[in-house]
């Protein structure tokens, strides 16, 4: 019996050490990459790190947190801010957030709030911590701007896994989707749709032209190269749209490709378009007499099956021209 509690004592302390130098190490490097920041030029502050979380997991809590970059003019705010990582796997990592912060753009300064808003995500060691895998989780999400606006996610779930080549396999979640009120009354201004958007679902694989890891934080964003939309599903009230297809992106984020579009009362659809300045007035009803022919066809007339294609910086609508197309772009 001695014995082994000798052998239990000198594991545990043994462990005690290799925790304890793993904790040094931990905040050590947590200091470094604040550090960094201010030598690139950032805000980048904080006024206290601490690990805890012996003898299983490295739980370090970043406090009064203050980073803007100069470059992007992106800046972010939080009283605390933790990342938990398991002793024995610390490529592992799990960011919670704090039920408040701010996050200030180029164009307002958001407050938002959560009741909950974590992320896992598993990095390789090597290789500027790539992402293999990460998973977000929200719930009771609150974001006022001092704009004037205020938006609202009842809850959303987010998972995004590595498929190789800088590519990854996507998928989104949400219910409960409160747009701000004043895009809600430019949307619908006659107040005929519910406030709230039942249900927003996504899903596909994303390609990138690099991938995902540290140096998307410190220099610059991953842009897109290619989406393939397996499904993008919206309920709200009686309108429904469905949406799959395939986009190629040029280095400018112009698309190129085709997407199937399914709309359930497809002219309230139009109409939100119009009012959302997505489509011209002047476009709204050479539309909607060019879809009614299309929707007769399937014998529906309130529904209507259509594609939606992009070439040459071009946007149609089954035989309509729509436009410019969107840019695929992220600052």
């Amino acid at each position: 019996m001695k014995l082994i509690a000798w052998i239990v004592g000198l594991a545990a302390l043994l462990w005690s050490g290799v925790w304890l130098a793993g904790a040094i190490t931990t905040e050590r490097l947590s200091r470094g990459w604040f550090e960094q920041r201010q030598e690139a030029g950032w805000v980048a502050t904080q006024d206290e790190i601490e690990t805890t979380g012996f003898p299983l997991a490295f739980e370090t809590a970043f406090r009064g947190v203050n980073l803007a970059d100069p470059f992007t003019e992106w800046a972010w705010q939080a009283e605390e801010f933790h990342l938990v990582q398991p002793a024995w796997q610390p490529q592992s990592l799990r960011a919670i957030w704090p039920r408040r912060q701010v996050l200030a753009t180029p164009l307002e300064q958001l407050i938002i709030t959560s009741d909950r808003m974590e992320a896992l995500l598993h990095v390789r060691p090597t290789a500027d911590f790539a992402l293999v895998q990460a998973e977000a989780d929200l719930a009771a999400l609150r974001i006022d701007s001092d704009l004037g606006w205020t938006s609202a996610v009842d809850s959303a779930r987010f998972e995004m896994r590595d498929a190789g080549e800088a590519r990854y396999d996507i998928q989104f979640d949400a219910t409960g989707v409160s747009p701000a009120g004043g895009v809600l009354r430019r949307l619908d201004p006659r107040g005929q749709l519910p406030e709230v958007i039942e249900r927003v679902h996504a899903s596909g694989e994303v390609g990138f032209d690099r991938p995902w890891d540290i140096t998307a934080l410190e220099v610059s964003r991953p842009q897109f190269t290619r989406i393939d939309l397996e499904e993008l599903r919206a309920d709200w009230g009686a309108l429904s749209l469905r949406m799959s297809g395939t986009l190629e992106i040029d280095g400018a984020g112009v698309p190129t490709g085709d997407v199937a579009v399914r709309a359930e009362n497809w002219r309230q659809i139009i109409a939100l378009g119009v009012n959302a300045g997505l489509v011209p007035p002047a476009m709204q009803g050479t539309l909607e007499t060019g879809l009614s022919v299309i929707a007769n066809l399937s014998g529906r007339a309130q529904d209507i099956d259509v594609t939606l294609s992009f070439a040459d910086g071009r946007a149609y609508l089954g035989p309509i021209p729509l436009g410019p197309s969107p840019y695929f772009y992220l600052y």
